[in-house]
This record gives C-alpha cells, sequence and structure tokens, in this order.
C-alpha cells in the first residue's frame, strides 16, 4: 500500500492510499445496516465495517490467504484506527464470511453505485438512445475437495457468474450466482429481466445464440445484438438489402431451418456484415 503526504494537513504525517479510499465508504450506512444482520456471537466483537475493510484488504493487496490477510492489517493498524476498523484474525474473518449474510455487501455495492454513478457516465456517444448492456458469464473455479457443492466436472469445481454491464458507466448492475452447470441462455432472461427496462439493447456473445431467446427479446421491445452461428440458414441476403458500401451490408432475413421456424415464423431479423482488411 502506497502513502503520500497530506499537504493540507500535518506534513509529517503520513496517510495510506487505502485509509484515503476507505474514507469514500458511507460508514454510518454500513453501520446501520449491521444492525439489521444477526451475526453469531463469536463473530459479535467485529462489525461488518471491520469485515468490509479486511474483504477490501484482500482485494487490493492481492493476498492469496487468510494468513497474508491478517499479518497485512496488523501491520496497517495503525493508519485504521481513525477509521475505526479493527485487524480482524484470520479465524473470525472465516467465521464471519461464513455466516454473515452475502446481502449486506451486495446492498452496499448498490448503495455505492447510485452515490457515485454520476462520475462514471459518458462511455457510451450521444447517438445511443437507449441503454446498452453487455450480457456473459464466468466460470469461476473452487477447490472441489472444499466446495462439493460446486462440482460439475468430473474432476472440477466451479461457479457461474451472470454478469450484465451498464455499457455507459462501465459496471455491472445485475450480478446473478449459480451453479457452473447452468446453460447461460437459460439465466439469460433472469438478468436482462432484473434491469427492469423494456427498451433496451442488449449485447451478448454467440453463447447466447437461441431462436426463443431471440424471439422473448423481440416480443418484448428489447434490441439485441449478437453473432451468428456459421451454419445458420438464412433467406438470400441480397433479396432484403438495407444499405450496401464496398466493405459493409446492412441486411433483412429470416430463419429457414425447421426448428428456427417453429419459433421464429416468418419474424424478419438484420444481419450486418462488414470486411475488415
Amino acid at each position: 500500500m502506497g502513502t503520500y503526504f497530506n499537504e493540507s494537513a500535518n506534513q509529517n504525517a503520513p496517510i495510506s492510499f487505502f485509509a484515503q479510499l476507505l474514507k469514500y465508504l458511507p460508514q454510518d450506512w454500513i453501520r446501520q445496516e449491521d444492525k439489521r444482520i444477526s451475526p453469531q456471537s463469536n463473530a459479535r466483537k467485529f462489525s461488518l465495517w471491520d469485515q468490509i475493510v479486511s474483504l477490501l484488504f484482500c482485494h487490493l493487496a492481492g493476498c492469496d490467504s487468510l494468513r497474508e490477510i491478517e499479518d497485512g492489517l496488523v501491520s496497517a493498524v495503525g493508519k485504521l484506527q481513525h477509521l475505526s476498523a479493527k485487524a480482524m484474525g484470520r479465524t473470525t474473518l472465516a467465521y464471519a464470511n461464513e455466516h454473515r449474510s452475502y446481502q449486506a455487501t451486495q446492498r452496499l455495492y448498490f448503495h455505492l453505485l447510485q452515490t457515485y454513478k454520476g462520475l462514471f457516465t459518458g462511455h457510451l456517444d450521444q447517438d445511443y438512445v437507449q441503454p446498452v448492456y453487455a450480457l456473459d458469464s464466468t466460470t469461476i473455479s473452487v477447490c472441489l475437495t472444499r466446495f462439493r457443492w460446486a462440482h460439475y466436472r468430473r474432476a472440477k469445481g466451479g461457479f457461474k457468474l451472470h454478469t450484465v454491464l451498464d455499457e455507459d458507466i462501465q459496471l455491472p448492475v445485475v450480478m446473478n450466482m449459480t451453479h457452473g452447470k447452468r446453460a447461460d441462455v437459460k439465466e439469460a432472461k433472469a438478468a436482462i429481466e432484473a434491469l427492469g427496462n423494456k427498451e433496451i439493447t442488449v449485447v451478448m456473445d454467440r453463447g447466447y445464440n437461441d431462436y426463443a431467446l431471440f424471439m422473448w427479446l423481440t416480443n418484448r421491445g428489447t434490441k439485441f445484438v449478437t453473432r451468428i452461428k456459421e451454419n445458420a440458414k438464412t433467406t438470400r441476403l441480397k433479396d432484403d438489402v438495407i444499405e450496401e458500401g464496398e466493405n459493409f451490408g446492412d441486411y433483412g432475413f429470416r430463419f429457414t431451418q425447421e426448428k428456427a421456424q417453429e419459433v421464429c415464423g416468418d419474424t424478419r431479423f438484420r444481419l450486418v456484415q462488414w470486411y475488415d482488411s
């Protein structure tokens, strides 16, 4: 953790960068949230605030073990005292992580997102008249001997995090955790519905290529952009030219495969092609 000198205060008082970051967290809000949850007695000595400080230290310092977190916090405890944060031991932190509900930190994230959202807007051009979101999933591997509930392959353990990213602020606004076996397409609807607004544009990769999902999005009035499968069969593109140039083309088309016809019928979609030299 780096340090710098605060010119407006005592020139000889180094303030850690980590401590400066913590000042942007709403301590009073977190303490009120702490009253809403009921941790076991062994974790009562250390508050939700102490736990959040420990977890943030773990992330920013790149700690790989509870012992690293404990040793690092002990060395920084002097700089954290003025922030009313206590260094948690590794066993206490492990106990708090197991028994305190994740919902407290989840609510904290969205509280911070609402508070500081205005600082991150502006990544999208003003030509975008609708909000744009990117949908994707990530499989996070875990030790199978420690997390038997996460078994999804013969010798592998893991879970999936289905995430929707707001492209204007470049931050996630939906994060759903599921078993590693959960198909991306099956979780897509829940993730998109969590956004609330239907008049949006969703960008997805080829893993979400599903005719039923396409029609569900179309019927709810949600635009989507994805890559079409290479073996997809469609009507002749040249029969429905929207716009065409030297190195690009914008066409209307309909799916002609039997399975696609059963779901999509005569629904017209658009296909954009371009040549990248």
